[in-house]
């Protein structure tokens, strides 16, 4: 049997789940930080391995534990009174960070004989899962788990290490690498702090960015697309609470990024047509990345090279810890070195660009007016960056603008059996992206032009306009017409294509094994079934008046070919007057944060002190999903590759910007 897991959505979000890369010579040459002399002698030794406490009965032993993707496996080998090794014999786990974590994991529990060794910053499940399967197998060896789980204090606990720097970059996502790149390349001795192992961030697990011209779209017959069409529509979308200052630099910009970023080694294409169907002529600039497992590889190396090439610093699993402020102005920045030092770093310039908040859910629900997404994006963004500006009295803004772009259905990842991956992947999320079947919401009342579907961000706002979740309905007959035929057959007019997938929704041939999938969905309760919409609304918790009423309306509009409520094409409303009936739970997955700290014009972090007109705090910078501004409630679905493109151009401005700062001299990425 094949044991499909919860990755089915991994491989087509626009923002890929899995899309991180480690490379070896980054490990190899990143820098570490060295003590301070004035260290005390007396934490010499502290690292020593103890195996006086450790008592096995020797042999070979097999423990598992459940990580993000699927099961990890190892075989542990043990002596007498030591671990001997340690070798992963199954993983499903991402490809460059979950294996990496592992990889790196097996050595210190090895060298330091103890499972209490601290997991991989940005693969915490997977660290999670490999020790508990580690211990599973000690157990079984007779181990001692009090002492194995002890603590292991690292090389350089308590002490302190000076640093300084003309810019520190806090993250190396898709705009700190950015910032740290245009920086070091001004003439700046850059300092980069990045709390996981690897470099991209939340831009590692995109599938492209937003670019106004380029040598790729040129080689297609492509005129640069106009910048004040795009500036117009977007300012509208946003009636205009967006700053138009930054909008402005971000489209200006793009004409020069695609290029920059080629020059610099990320792989790309630019796409004839946009991906989402929704998008309108004149608008598409999406440049496609050709591997996307492949960009946090890439933007490792450009970091590589302005180590080697302008002397810069980059230290991983450091994350930042506080800015240095002396009166008023900020002069450095603390951090967290995995060898246990605290790394204290004079900077003229600091730039924020930390990637957002997604991965903390009580900062997400509080900016949604308590309304619950699922986290779908870098789990390690905790909003870090933007605590530490509030800290030092910068306002925010737009902290409720979310890159809310794709559908859980409930029960995706849960059901087992012999199936294809796109068998699963129909039954358990395409069904969410069919433009023919009723939407309503927990009360029983539709709520939406469900035609909306080709459009991620409209979609995914219409289901957290009412809450949770939301109920995505159909009938047996409907279900049938799909597995049988395919999408066309019960009315449906364009596929919707999804990331790398260019169609997920086949529409001229059945979805293989869809009613097959639904009942196990139904059996594992993910799936409510039942024979009348008032047995349904019942089982649902609805007023069973309300789902009658909605449905009634549905149906007679479906029948007439019109939907006299919300304007859906007539050809979309598919008539379901007879059951079963089918509702699926939906929710939404939130793929980063794209609000947060306010910047001015000049990308310098500003006072939350609006009766002054929001002044900065000096030396104090920021770029990318920790900003706010360029949005103004919502994430803006006028463009795709919004949130990429305003990584790589915020993230140029605020280099440029804090490196100008810094060695006193003006750089005009604008007008070069």
């Amino acid at each position: 049997m094949k044991k499909v897991l919860a990755v089915l959505l991994s491989l087509i979000l626009v923002f890929s789940l899995t899309g991180c890369q480690d490379k070896k010579s980054q490990e190899e040459k990143k820098t570490e930080p060295k003590a301070t002399e004035e260290a005390s002698k007396e934490e010499e030794g502290k690292g020593a391995v103890n195996t006086e406490s450790l008592s096995f009965k020797a042999g070979t032993y097999t423990g598992e534990a459940k990580g993000k993707n699927g099961v990890i496996k190892v075989e542990v080998t043990v002596t007498e009174n030591s671990i001997e090794s340690i070798k992963t014999v199954e993983s499903s786990e991402t490809e460059g960070l979950g294996d990496k974590a592992i990889e790196s994991l097996t050595g210190e529990v090895v060298n330091n004989q103890s499972l209490g060794v601290d997991g991989v910053s940005g693969a915490t499940v997977t660290s999670d899962a490999f020790l508990e399967a580690v211990e599973a197998a000690l157990s079984q060896a007779g181990g001692n788990m009090e002492a194995l789980k002890s603590d292991v204090v690292k090389e350089n606990e308590g002490k302190t290490v000076e640093l300084a720097a003309d810019v520190v970059v806090i993250g190396a996502g898709g705009a700190g690498v950015a910032a740290a790149v245009t920086s070091a390349e001004n003439g700046a001795k850059v300092i980069v702090l990045e709390k996981t192992a690897i470099a991209g961030g939340t831009t590692a697990n995109g599938g492209g960015f937003f670019a106004a011209d380029s040598r790729k779209a040129r080689a297609l017959g492509d005129e640069p697309i106009d910048t004040n069409f795009i500036f117009q529509k977007w300012m509208e979308e946003m009636d205009w609470l967006a700053d138009a200052t930054l909008v402005k630099q971000f489209l200006d910009l793009s004409l020069t990024t695609a290029d920059w970023l080629e020059d610099h080694g990320v792989v790309f294409h630019k796409t004839e047509t946009a991906v989402q169907q929704s998008h309108e002529e004149g608008t598409n600039g999406y440049h496609k990345y050709d591997d996307y497992t492949k960009t946090s590889e890439q933007l490792g190396a450009m970091l590589q090279k302005i180590v080697e090439d302008n002397k810069a610093e980059v230290y991983y699993e450091t994350p930042a810890k506080s800015l240095i402020v002396e009166a008023g102005k900020v002069t450095g920045v603390t951090a967290a070195a995995k060898d246990g030092s605290v790394l204290r770093i004079t900077a003229k310039s600091v730039i924020i660009a930390s990637g957002g908040f997604v991965g903390n859910s009580e900062m997400v629900k509080e900016a949604l007016n308590g309304v619950s997404v699922n986290a779908a994006g870098y789990n390690s963004n905790v909003g870090d960056g933007i605590n530490m500006a509030m800290d030092a009295g910068a306002a925010a803004r737009g902290l409720s603008a979310m890159v809310a772009h794709t559908f859980k259905v409930e029960g995706n990842g849960n059901i087992e059996g012999d199936y294809e991956f796109m068998e699963l992947y129909q039954a358990t999320s395409s069904v969410a992206y069919v433009p023919i079947i009723p939407w309503v919401n927990a009360q029983g009342v539709r709520f939406a032009n469900e035609d909306i579907v080709y459009d991620r961000a409209l979609s995914s706002n219409s289901v957290i306009s009412q809450g949770d979740h939301a109920y995505f309905l159909y009938n047996e007959k409907l279900l049938k017409t799909l597995e049988e035929k395919g999408a066309r057959a019960a009315g449906m007019r364009d596929k919707i294509a999804m990331g790398p997938m260019p169609e997920i929704t086949p529409m001229d041939y059945g979805w293989s094994k869809l009613t097959e999938i639904v009942g196990k969905m139904v059996d594992g309760g993910y799936v409510v079934k039942a024979d009348t919409i008032e047995e349904l609304a019942g089982k649902l918790g609805m007023n069973p008046a309300n789902l009658t009423k909605t449905m009634e309306r549905y149906n007679k509009d479906a029948k007439a070919g019109v939907d006299t409520l919300y304007g859906k094409d007539g050809k979309h409303m598919y008539q379901m007057s007879e059951g079963p009936y089918y509702a699926f739970k939906v929710s939404v997955n939130n793929l980063c944060t794209v609000g947060g700290i306010r910047i001015n014009s000049g990308f310098e972090v500003v006072k939350n002190d609006p009766e002054n007109g929001y002044t900065s705090i000096p030396n104090l910078y920021a770029a990318g999903a920790d900003t706010g501004g360029l949005y103004s409630d919502h994430y803006a679905h006028t463009i795709e590759g919004a949130a990429q493109g305003w990584a790589y151009n915020s993230g140029r401005l605020a280099g440029a910007a804090a490196t100008g700062n810094a060695l006193g001299k003006s750089i005009d990425l604008l007008n070069q």
